[in-house]
Formats: C-alpha cells, sequence, structure tokens
C-alpha cells in the first residue's frame, strides 16, 4: 500500500517534510507554493498511506507522532540525495572521483601529454586516466562504448560528436642526418616521390591527406614500412635509408640530435588542425567539462612554447654558421681619359666559401 501510493506521487514527500519543519499545514503550504485545501488533502493521502495520524493538534501547532517523528532523519536524506540527482553539487576536481577514456595516438601521447598530464592529475588526484589507440571509426564509438574524448585528426565527425581545436601542426620531413637526398639545397619531390617511405600510424586521415595532395598533382608515394612507435622509427631511420613523414610536434620530440634531420616538405599542405572531440551525452557533465578544458588548455599552451622554442632553435643554429668572407678591398683606381677598356671586376662566387 505505501509503495503504491508512493509510486503515485513522491510529491507527497516534500508535503511530509514541509509539515515537519513548519508544524502547521498553512505554513507548510506556504513553503510548497500550494492552496491550504491541497496541502490537507496531501495530509490525508499521507495518513492513509502510512496509516498513521502523522500529526495531532496540540494548542495552536501540528505535533508528529512518534510515526512521523521517526520519519523526519531518513527523509531529510532521501530529499538530499534526490535533489542531488537532479542538481548535481558544484565540480571540485580535488575530491571528486572518475574515470575517463582518452582515445589518441601514441605519437601524440608521446609528443605532449607527458608535459600537461602531471599538473592535470595533481589538481585532480582522484582522477583515474586510461589512454586508448587511435582507431578508425573511433568517434562513431563514442556513442557507445567509445572513449569519453578523443585527440586526434579527423575530417568528418559525426553530427552528435563536439569539436573543439586545440592546436594546428604541420608536416614535415625526417632523414638520418647524412641521407643521400639531403646533399642539396632542399629536398626535390621527384626524390621524395622515389623513396622508401616509413610511416606511423597516426590515423588515417593524415596519411589519406599527404596520398590525396600527391595525387592532385600527378605524383605518389611508397610506403615500405608502417610503425605504431615514435622511438622504433627513428632508430631505424638512423639505420637506413627510410623517409619519414610526421607532423612537427612529433618529430621535434623524439628527434635524435646529430642523427636525424628535419626536412620541409617538397610540396605546399594545409595545416594540421588537432582537435578534442566528444559525444553529446556528455557536454554537460561537470567533471567531463573540466577534463576537457584542462586539456585542452593545457595542450595548446604546451604546443605554443615548444613552437617558440623550435624559432629560437632554429635561429642559433643559422646563426652557428660560419660567417662568409668578406670582399677584398678594392684597388684604388682613377679616371683616365686613355682608358678605353671597361673595368672588370673578380666573380664574386670565388670569394665565397661552398656550403652544404
Amino acid at each position: 500500500m505505501l509503495a503504491d501510493n508512493l509510486q503515485l506521487d513522491l510529491n507527497l514527500l516534500l508535503c511530509l517534510h514541509a509539515l515537519l519543519t513548519q508544524g502547521s499545514v498553512t505554513r507548510a503550504a506556504e513553503t510548497l507554493g500550494v492552496t491550504q485545501s491541497a496541502m490537507s488533502r496531501s495530509l490525508a493521502r499521507l495518513r492513509d498511506a502510512f496509516d498513521d495520524p502523522l500529526f495531532v493538534r496540540a494548542a495552536n501547532k501540528l505535533a508528529p507522532t512518534p510515526r512521523a517523528e521517526a520519519l523526519r532523519e531518513p527523509l531529510s536524506t532521501i530529499l538530499q540525495q534526490i535533489n542531488q540527482l537532479v542538481v548535481p553539487e558544484d565540480f571540485n576536481p580535488a575530491t571528486t572521483r572518475g574515470r575517463y577514456r582518452i582515445g589518441c595516438a601514441s605519437s601524440t601521447e608521446h609528443a605532449l601529454l607527458p608535459a600537461v598530464l602531471g599538473t592535470l592529475l595533481y589538481e585532480a588526484p582522484q582522477l583515474e586516466l586510461e589512454f586508448v589507440p587511435w582507431e578508425a571509426h573511433i568517434l562513431e564509438a563514442m556513442s557507445a562504448d567509445g572513449p569519453d574524448l578523443a585527440l586526434g585528426l579527423a575530417f568528418d565527425a559525426p553530427a552528435d560528436v563536439y569539436q573543439r581545436v586545440v592546436y594546428r601542426d604541420r608536416l614535415m620531413c625526417a632523414l638520418r642526418a647524412d641521407h643521400p637526398a639531403l646533399r642539396g639545397v632542399e629536398l626535390q619531390l621527384e626524390c621524395f616521390c622515389k623513396m622508401p617511405h616509413l610511416q606511423l600510424r597516426l590515423g588515417q586521415a593524415l596519411a589519406q591527406m599527404l596520398d590525396e595532395r600527391l595525387g592532385a598533382i600527378g605524383a605518389s608515394r611508397r610506403v615500405s614500412l608502417q610503425l605504431t612507435q615514435c622511438v622504433a622509427a627513428f632508430e631505424l631511420l638512423t639505420e637506413s635509408d627510410l623517409l619519414l613523414v610526421a607532423p612537427e610536434s612529433v618529430l621535434r620530440s623524439t628527434q635524435v640530435p646529430g642523427r636525424i634531420r628535419l626536412a620541409p616538405l617538397p610540396l605546399e599542405m594545409p595545416p594540421l588542425t588537432f582537435s578534442l572531440y566528444w559525444h553529446a551525452r556528455q557536454h554537460h557533465d561537470p567533471g567531463h567539462i573540466w577534463l576537457r578544458n584542462a586539456l585542452c588548455e593545457g595542450l595548446k599552451a604546451e604546443f605554443e612554447a615548444r613552437r617558440d622554442a623550435w624559432a629560437v632553435s632554429d635561429a642559433s643554429r643559422l646563426q652557428g654558421l660560419a660567417p662568409m668572407r668578406a670582399l677584398p678591398p678594392e684597388p684604388a683606381f682613377r679616371s683616365s681619359p686613355q682608358l678605353t677598356e671597361p673595368r672588370t671586376f673578380p666573380r664574386l662566387t670565388s670569394f665565397y666559401p661552398v656550403y652544404r
């Protein structure tokens, strides 16, 4: 009987709590914004449901019966829990517990995440994070049992998946420092296409972008080997004639000084836009909001700081080259009306060393 009545109208719990708090039908009705007659009808239903008077008149107020008094504390707890279901408490990363799965390529995980995760886990020590590989159809899987967040490059996210740009990178080439292809001023497109390529599994979108761009200009490349780990790829580069094309952030973070050399692509490519993705069902979750904001802001700041450091490093490397010798002073020359032959000057190239 009690369960049936409460399933029909849980507002009766609010009426009982108001009556216990106010000790008056009139004041309880005012608290809930209903009429006195509506509150009286609710009290009648409560008495029937609990099979107890619940309240008896004593002087100018209602006095709770022992049965009603026994309900006071558990009722307050239940209503508080119900309220938390509807209006969650403010998110506090220092005390909140939770587990989140994040999808990204292993190279991105190696290149940028270590500098960000330390701060994130310090601010939210109770969070548990699991990183899973970026795989085909990862964004489609987010609506079911896929990751809670995904960091990567994608051209066509589903309509129910949100996207936030984190940073923009560019593709570069990596070869061993004494590679024959680097003997010229820059890597040529014909040589680029003929060389055997080493490809990192960074997501299908990146390889597709490069191959489509090559196809648009009537060219193609040959991928001889595919790997998943950056460290293994760079070790292989130093011992072979393979060429690796990857985002600059990945190449710079794994580059072996003195053994690997970076070179620009021999063709124009649009920037690589790396974004965070999440499903609409988690868009308003307080913990998810904090996590994606912390990741996005941390990764963006880290990438911009590294990009500035790369620019300084490149400028220092160029300044470290031996300066060109100055031209020798010209001998004194006086104009003479008897001069019939034009003046001759030494060839400028003869005074400059050859730079490789």
